[in-house]
């Protein structure tokens, strides 16, 4: 199988670009922006918003797969230029959606849990969305665009916040707790924000396995198997790594509304059907924060800084 894989090297497309060399499957590694190279690993700088590119470029090589992990994901960076993330979270994404139909390629495209408004039950794929950013709204769209273009060999898979070891070192949320030590300006993380994490690298074994299941299409979830407060899983990280909690602060989602926008209080997903029709299960808090390295550039770092640096090995 010959995979052409966008957005790799995001948090979740560097785990999905790794899982693809360890199944023995030949992949095509796209990013938006010049990426150095990594240990040989070698990425294209492909500009999503050129169609004339793009499709020269998948017409040329002709995949029997095409993976869409590209997104401007922070909602932040939505709001300041709606119209340019719209260019990438919908129009890119529809784009590749008709070159899959035309090559006949299976496609799977990312999508966000934040398409929902937030509430104390589960949210099941057949639940009506109702997002409450423009960032929602985009990846909302987006999922209307793709799932409209292609009848068949299509997923659609909804993910929630996403814990993993990125490419540039800097993406995933203890990546940005290390950051804030460093600089010694501590996040504050809302203990009434809850989210249900999952791991990178187990996203990666679920988006692999549905490559290789042409029987399963539509529209899914996945996350982890617990749920927790973005300030707890914080706390949990620092007590991982051997810091002391007081690194991080302690905030409420509705005393900052003013400052951080309206964000879902709630986002919990039912992970059937998908769950009971594939090998890959989710994963707890504790295996996926066993999973978590510190970056190679802040070893040095952590060692002079941890309370406790005896509590991360590095791994050879």
């Amino acid at each position: 199988m010959k995979v052409a894989l966008f957005g790799a090297s995001g948090l979740l497309g560097w785990s999905i670009y790794q899982e693809l060399e360890r199944r023995g499957l030949v992949s095509f590694q796209y990013s938006q922006q010049k990426v150095p190279e990594k240990n040989g690993d070698s990425f294209k700088s492909l500009d999503l918003t050129a169609d004339e590119l793009v499709t020269r470029e998948l017409f040329d090589l002709w995949p029997d797969a095409i993976i869409n992990c590209a997104a401007i994901s922070s909602p932040d960076m939505v709001k300041k230029d709606p119209a340019h993330a719209y260019k990438i979270n919908v129009e890119a994404a529809q784009k590749l959606a008709q070159i899959s139909d035309h090559l006949g390629a299976r496609f799977i495209h990312v999508s966000s849990d934040m398409v929902f408004g937030g509430k104390e039950e589960s949210y099941r794929s057949t639940d009506i969305p109702n997002p409450l950013s423009e960032y929602g709204l985009q990846k909302l769209e987006s999922e209307k665009k793709v799932l409209s273009s292609m009848d068949e060999n299509v997923v659609v898979l909804r993910l929630t916040l996403i814990n993993g070891n990125s490419f540039r070192g800097n993406r995933s949320p203890h990546e940005r707790i290390f950051e804030s030590i460093r600089n010694q300006s501590p996040l504050t993380l809302f203990d009434d924000e809850y989210r249900q994490p999952c791991s990178a690298d187990n996203v990666a074994s679920v988006v692999v396995e549905l490559l290789e299941r042409p029987n399963l299409n539509g529209l899914f979830h996945w996350a982890g198997s617990e749920v927790i407060t973005r300030y707890e899983l914080g706390r949990r990280i620092l007590e991982r790594f051997g810091f002391s909690e007081h690194l991080i602060l302690q905030g409420s989602l509705s005393d900052s509304e003013d400052r951080v926008g309206k964000r879902p209080a709630n986002l919990v997903f039912e992970l059937s059907p998908l769950v009971g029709k594939i090998r890959t299960k989710p994963q707890n808090i504790s295996e996926q924060l066993q999973g978590l390295k510190v970056p190679d550039d802040l070893y040095r770092w952590y060692r002079e800084n941890a309370d406790d640096p005896s509590k991360y090995i590095l791994r050879v």
